[in-house]
């Protein structure tokens, strides 16, 4: 694997684990959130909202590679901890153990996976922004706010704004808003360490949609990370199995912000 798309895999999972560190003792009860890692997986588990990105193995075989002993336990933890779940290998990692343990484990492939971007030095948007939109980063007095439109923008339940909204002051992280007539629009967040930024969380009101504000969150989390010293940019979104499929918003907004397709990274879940 590149070292480049090694570096994309881990500080997705340092992102990732470290968000689910920051949920108030509250929100982590009711939705029964838990995070750990093994041999350098990071292993997510959200009982009360079972959707893969909440609920996985990440960062499979890269920081080493995972023997059958440790595949195994993770299996055991994921099981113990989620409704259901899924493990993410990305094309580089999989090693004939991996490999044997998909098949041991009777897990396969389930739908088109996730589409990782991945880009060095802070790259050009390749179109032009649709509609100009000041874009501000939240501090702890907008945090509330915060995590009302990405709860709003990904439908999910009440009890996630705090989780949400931790992020705001936490280290290591900066919260995004495109601020419409005093509201918060659309928004997004930034994991940065060691040189490398991390996108998140990005999401839109239903209200203001189609307006491209998306891209200026983007464009607007590319500068403050290179103002930080990252040089390289990742995020991850859904996957279309075939480019001209209609919808995968996201992933155009990606593609729009001048971030680049690396690879399709699958998700192995059990056969039903």
């Amino acid at each position: 694997m590149r070292d480049i798309n090694r570096s994309a895999e881990l500080i997705e999972r340092d992102a990732w684990i470290d968000w689910f560190a920051a949920a108030p003792d509250g929100v982590r009860d009711e939705l029964g959130l838990t995070s750990t890692t093994i041999a350098g997986m990071g292993l997510l588990g959200c009982r009360a909202i079972p959707i893969i990105e909440l609920n996985r193995a990440i960062a499979v075989g890269i920081q080493k590679s995972p023997s059958m002993t440790d595949l195994d336990a993770a299996a055991s933890w994921l099981d113990r901890h989620t409704v259901s779940w899924a493990m993410q290998i990305a094309p580089g990692a999989r090693t004939p153990a991996l490999s044997d343990f998909i098949a041991r484990a009777a897990l396969s492939e389930a739908g088109s996976g996730w589409a990782k971007f991945v880009a060095q030095d802070a790259p050009r948007s390749r179109d032009p922004i649709l509609e100009p939109v000041t874009v501000e980063i939240i501090d702890d007095e907008r945090a509330d706010e915060f995590g009302r439109a990405v709860i709003e923008g990904f439908g999910l339940p009440e009890v996630c704004q705090g989780w949400f909204a931790a992020l705001a002051d936490r280290p290591l992280w900066q919260c995004f808003a495109a601020i419409v007539d005093g509201e918060i629009a659309s928004c997004g967040a930034m994991f940065v360490r060691d040189e490398v930024a991390w996108f998140g969380m990005q999401a839109t009101r239903p209200a203001f949609r189609c307006r491209g504000f998306q891209r200026s969150i983007i464009a607007a989390q590319m500068s403050a990370a290179a103002e930080m010293g990252a040089t390289v940019f990742t995020c991850e979104t859904s996957h279309p199995i075939n480019r001209a499929d209609k919808g995968f918003t996201s992933y155009r907004n990606q593609e729009r912000a001048g971030l680049t397709f690396s690879y399709a990274r699958p998700n192995f879940k059990r056969t039903a």
